[in-house]
């Protein structure tokens, strides 16, 4: 799959720009996409022109439009069954770290232009995108982390991210220069211990390492 051929097709969106603060941007996601989305998930905006900002997903939230919360006492399944639009009354929205963008169809890890309110945004699970998000001259470049730390990633958001792109990191990256890639990152954002990044690393991958 080309990105082109992901945002083109507005149907494909899975939310859109909510708001824009400094580096990071909230995005409403639809609600039948929330369960889709985790930490460290990538996505990609359709800004208008050729820049197209990217973000990896740093906050989760999940409130009442109504702004009050009401206990039911009852499992999932009966207050769908009971309240079947009962997800029209809540807001799913995602904080993205913006750490990259699209211009003219190649990944470039530094900001470019901000997105606007309403742009459309994807969410980008084809393994072919997300290589080429590693690897966007054909070599791994972590430089992405350099912007999800300083936003506030901690290691338990690293860990996360990680833990979902394990499969792809083993099978299409490697392990050890993945953690080589990161060590780098990590003295670039001025952490002075890395032990503890590479021991939860190689944790986290398990049993791929």
């Amino acid at each position: 799959m080309k990105w082109h051929e992901l945002i083109s097709v507005p149907q494909k969106a899975v939310g859109e720009v909510a708001s824009v603060e400094g580096s990071k941007i909230e995005v409403f996601i639809y609600p039948e996409y929330f369960s889709d989305v985790g930490i460290g998930s990538l996505m990609v905006i359709n800004s208008l022109g050729s820049i197209k900002p990217i973000g990896l997903v740093l906050r989760l939230a999940h409130t009442s439009r109504l702004g009050t919360f009401t206990p039911l006492r009852k499992p999932r399944s009966e207050i769908m069954r009971m309240f079947p639009d009962l997800e029209n009354y809540h807001k799913f929205v995602v904080t993205l770290s913006y750490t990259s963008h699209l211009t003219n169809g190649d990944v470039r890890h530094y900001r470019g232009p901000m997105p606007r309110l309403h742009d459309l945004v994807y969410l980008v699970n084809d393994e072919e995108l997300l290589l080429n998000f590693f690897k966007p001259d054909g070599r791994l470049n972590l430089d992405f982390l350099i912007y999800f730390i300083s936003d506030g990633a901690s290691l338990t958001e690293l860990r996360d991210f990680i833990f979902k792109y394990s499969k792809l990191i083993s099978s299409k990256i490697g392990i050890y220069e993945f953690i080589g890639e990161m060590v780098k990152v990590l003295t670039k954002v001025g952490v002075k211990d890395v032990i503890p990044y590479i021991e939860e690393t190689i944790k986290t991958l398990g049993d791929y390492a």
